[in-house]
Order: C-alpha cells, then structure tokens, then sequence
C-alpha cells in the first residue's frame, strides 16, 4: 500500500467526502413519501438538532415529547405546531405511522427509551454517550440485534469530512508512519449549572449528579475516545487518571476535571483531559507518528512533518501555516477548492445551507440509516465500546488505580 497521498487525491477525495455528505439531503425527492419522525428530549441539544431536522426535504416531525413545559411549548413552535405534544414517551411510541426517533434526553434515560423504541419497531438516533453503565449499553446493543432496527449513536465527527479524510491518512495511507501517541483535550471555562427552580434541580442540572450523568467522559470525552477507536480499530486495553471536584463546591457529585491515560495495543498511548476552569486550549485532537503529527479540530487538519521524514509529495503545492513557529501543512480543500454558487463548502465548514456536522449526521440518518437500512456511521457496536472505555475512565479515577479491560468488556453477548 503506497505511503503518501497526492494533492491530487487528497482534493478529490476530500472534496467527494463532502459533496457526497452535503448533497445527499437533495435526494429527498419532493414526491418521495415523507419520514414520519417523532422526537423525544427537546431541551437545548434536543433542539439543535430539531432545527436542523426541520430544514431537511422529506422529513415529517410528526411528534414531540418532552416533561419540562418550557422546552416542549417551544419545540412546538419550531414546528409551527403541526407536530403533537406528548409528555409521556410511550404514547409517542405507540404511534405505528412514525417510523424513526430521535432521542436528546439526560444519559440515565437513554437505555430504557433506545430498548423501548426500538423494541415498538423504530429506527433510531440517539444522543452520546449511548449508556450511563456498562451495562445498560449492553442492553441496548442488544435490543438493536434481537429487534434488528438500527440504533445511531450521535458522535458526529464521524459524518465530518476533516475527520473522514483524516482517517484514511492515517489508516489506510501512513502519512503519519507508525502512530504511537494521541492526545485529545476539552477545556471550557464554565460550571455547568443553569439557575433553575428547585424543584427542576436535577430535571436541568442533571450532568452534575451520578445517578443521570457520566460527567465530562461521557459528556465531552466518548467524542475524542471515539475518534482513537476509529482511527486506530482497536479499543483500549487499560485507563489510569486522575480528576476530582476542585473548583465548583456548588453540590455536584461529578468531577469538574478529569487527566487520563489509556494504553491501547503496541503500546499506543491516548492522553486526554477536560476541564472547566480555562479554555485557552479549546478542543482538539493530535495524531503523533515517527513521519509527522496531525491536528484535527472540526474545522481543519494541520500537517506537521518531522525533521528526518521525507516531504509527502504534495507538499510544495499545498496551503501553510505557520503556527507557534512550526510549518504546517492546511488540509482544508475549502482553501484551494473555494465554494462554488450552489455548491456545498468542504471540510465541515458552514456553507450557505449550514451544512456542519451536526447536519451531516442527521442528513446520514434520514437518507441512508432509514430511507435506505445503511449501517449508521456510528453503530451500536462502536458507540458500545467507547462507552465501556469512558464510563472504565470514571471508575479508574474514582478508586485510585488502573483499571484493566478484558476482551469479553467490549463484546455485546448473547442476544
């Protein structure tokens, strides 16, 4: 297998990933019978993905549901009140004209209405993490093979072309030569906590308590482990870390930093960390080989050479930036290749239709996942291992040391 990709390829590659994402949704033929959807969890993520779910051709958001009044009047209004309210997800459920849900509700609930959906003959999307523990995942990877309905896990960077592109040159092309290292960080400057009623305490401020939440992990981090998961095709071997409640003594139970370590095969190391006290940093990830380092965040991928690999052969024509001193190669093809009248940007950038990674998961969703019963992107398989990786994550942080993962910790079992 040839170790360099050429500019060439790497613009009509990366450019195909993106067009085939974005104009997917026009495939939606006016004509074609509509997708009767219904949606449950309608709070703040609930509704980013319900704008966009409203802006695509051929979906029919025939139903919402939601138990916090404020959310579910204004998702109502979304959708110009041509959508019936539940507040009970079962009655939802029990509509047989919809054929697919989405699912945004707090982690604690993911399990019992992904089994339940998918149990009443739905196809499903439903929000990261895809299980509070272990074993609830496991109980709905299962659900997905004994109901034989597919489940979609929301960890969207894998619909992102940057993404996309960067695994094949790591995987499949070797720019990078032998990977030995990844790090990946979210860093905020933010508590959390929204001023709420009493009495709506743990119904809004639920990431803060064990009992709904997985806290940053599961929150932030399944997204970047994923990542390592997909980019590598193994999953780790063991975590050790740090974290702890330093800094919001407001009541929450879930930790506001989170230092981890995880071994995967080969010895391949995944450093990560989360906090919420500065976000200098933002969020992204590295990709470190003995050829050269890639950065990846959602809006591009730089390219670091090391000193003794030879250049990729593309390299004197590609876009550069110097950062922090360092050369970099830009692997964004919305820089060369700009956006045409009508065409869709490159790259996960937002283009005139808004088409970011949030869209292009939905658009992948509908199109190929229901109209079509593709794989999902992001299937019950994958979604189950990142969610034994993190949730092991928590556990390795709580008690104190190392904890070891065995082969069987990422098999789904018997139906």
């Amino acid at each position: 297998m040839r170790s360099e990709l050429t500019r060439r390829e790497f613009l009509v590659v990366t450019a195909a990933t993106a067009a085939t994402i974005g104009l997917s949704r026009l495939s939606f033929a006016q004509d074609v019978a509509p997708i009767n959807t219904g949606f449950i969890g309608v709070g703040a993520q609930g509704q980013e993905l319900l704008k966009r779910c409203l802006r695509i051709p051929g979906v029919n958001m025939k139903a919402i549901c939601d138990i916090y009044p404020p959310h579910y009047n204004q998702a109502l209004k979304m959708c110009a009140e041509k959508a019936k309210g539940y507040t009970d997800y079962r009655q939802l459920l029990d509509d047989k004209s919809i054929e697919c849900v989405l699912i945004a509700t707090p982690l604690y609930m993911h399990a019992p209405m992904v089994i339940d959906a998918l149990s009443a003959g739905k196809t499903v999307f439903c929000e990261k993490c895809m299980g509070r523990t272990p074993d609830a995942a496991r109980k709905m990877a299962q659900a997905v093979e004994r109901t034989g309905k597919w489940l979609q896990i929301g960890h969207q960077r894998s619909a992102s072309p940057i993404y996309q592109q960067a695994k094949k040159m790591i995987a499949d092309e070797g720019v990078l030569g032998k990977v030995t290292h990844a790090r990946a960080w979210w860093h905020r400057n933010g508590s959390w906590r929204r001023n709420v009623e009493p009495k709506y305490e743990k119904l809004l401020n639920w990431r803060l308590y064990k009992e709904y939440s997985g806290g940053l992990m599961t929150e932030l981090g399944s997204h970047q482990v994923h990542l390592v998961n997909w980019f590598t095709g193994e999953v780790p071997m063991s975590v050790v870390g740090y974290g702890g409640i330093d800094y919001y003594k407001d009541g929450r139970e879930v930790m506001d930093n989170v230092c981890c370590t995880f071994l995967y095969p080969d010895g391949k190391k995944l450093y990560y960390s989360s906090i919420q006290t500065n976000q200098f940093d933002g969020f992204g990830e590295e990709f470190m080989g003995d050829k050269g380092t890639l950065v990846t965040s959602v809006e591009k991928g730089l390219l670091y050479k090391e000193p003794q690999a030879k250049d990729v052969a593309w390299a004197e024509e590609a876009k550069k930036e110097k950062v922090n001193g360092q050369e970099a190669i830009v692997l964004d093809a919305s820089e060369t290749k700009k956006k045409k009248a009508g065409e869709h940007t490159a790259a996960g950038t937002l283009g005139a239709d808004n088409q970011d990674d949030y869209m292009s998961e939905l658009v992948n969703f509908f199109d190929d996942v229901v109209r079509k019963n593709k794989r999902p992107l992001c299937d019950h398989v994958d979604a189950f291992k990142v969610a034994v990786a993190v949730l092991g994550a928590n556990k390795a942080m709580e008690i104190g040391t190392k904890v070891q993962f065995k082969p069987s910790d990422f098999e789904i079992g018997s139906k």
